[in-house]
């Protein structure tokens, strides 16, 4: 503080009490807080490399995760594939079985009707030997000018029941050879059923192999999750330790600017008596100029310029 009062009338006299003790406690006051401050800027530099570390760790262990949970989608969607065509596997075979059932019922009537016409034979003789006797008595018939009427009867009687007998053994064998064609169909669908149910079963080991691969990195993916969640917890509590060090700091750093005002001050206040004492006109005007600073008035060039020359600013 500047304070002038008057001695006599024309003549002021600035009246300035500097204690150099003062000077030397506040000096000594800055650099403590000096080494305060670096001590402190120390433990923010260490906190923040470990935020830096435990960050690190926190982000390696989330990429794990995202990696194993799109692993995991990857698996479900191969499994969803394989299940797809597992159903339309199923749905061929559904196919096959309705056709199967209509070939069962198909083989039933064919074996019912084959047996039905063989149970109409009267004779126990082979196709060929009907067909071959047949041919005989037709040809005795146009060929012989004598045969008797009772003959001719005969063998027209004859040649009735061996083509009746030849009709029915055709007719069973007809529905025969069907049985045969059916079972034959039958066998080649159950083929298909059975390769059918072989790759349904193939399908579905893979289907659950990669389903149990999806939930195992799911679990692994929690696993790791709340590991990462323990970092991130690491992280938010430094970043509060960093919050609370960096109030420390900047308090620290407002005492010294207080103080390093107050030790300015103080030298300038020394300066200012030691030039009033040599009736220093110049100095008179930049003490003037810096009680105008100090009460935040507008400075002209040359008082600027006068403060910067008795390092008053």
């Amino acid at each position: 503080m500047i304070n002038y009062s008057k001695m006599e009338e024309g003549e002021e006299t600035m009246q300035v009490k500097v204690d150099p003790e003062e000077i030397k406690r506040i000096k000594a006051e800055i650099e403590a807080l000096e080494r305060e401050k670096k001590e402190i800027q120390e433990r923010l530099e260490q906190l923040q490399k470990e935020l830096n570390i435990w960050i690190q760790k926190r982000d390696e262990k989330n990429k794990e995760v995202r990696q194993l949970r799109e692993k995991a989608i990857e698996y479900k969607i191969k499994r969803d594939e394989i299940n797809q065509q597992i159903q339309e596997l199923k749905k061929n075979r559904d196919e096959i079985n309705a056709k199967l059932d209509l070939l069962y019922q198909e083989a039933l009537e064919y074996k019912a009707k084959r047996d039905e016409y063989r149970q109409l034979r009267r004779l126990r003789m082979p196709k060929e030997k009907i067909e071959e006797r047949i041919e005989k008595l037709e040809w005795e018939l146009q060929t012989n000018p004598n045969i008797t009427p009772e003959r001719e009867k005969q063998i027209v009687d004859q040649i009735q029941v061996l083509a009746t007998e030849l009709e029915i053994l055709q007719q069973a064998d007809r529905f025969h050879k069907k049985l045969q064609e059916t079972r034959k169909k039958i066998e080649n669908l159950k083929k298909a059923r059975r390769a059918i149910g072989m790759e349904i079963q193939k399908l579905a080991n893979q289907s659950q192999q990669f389903h149990e691969q999806m939930l195992k990195a799911y679990q692994q993916a929690d696993e790791i999750k709340k590991e990462a969640d323990e970092y991130h917890q690491k992280v938010v509590e430094l970043r509060d330790k960093i919050r609370e060090v960096r109030l420390a700091l900047r308090d620290v750093e407002k005492k010294i600017f207080e103080f390093d005002q107050k030790h300015k001050e103080l030298i300038a206040y020394k300066m200012v008596a030691r030039m009033r004492s040599k009736k220093d006109a110049t100095f008179e005007k930049a003490v003037e100029a810096l009680e105008k600073f100090k009460r935040g008035e507008k400075l002209t060039l040359d008082e600027l310029l006068l403060l910067q020359r008795y390092n008053l600013v």
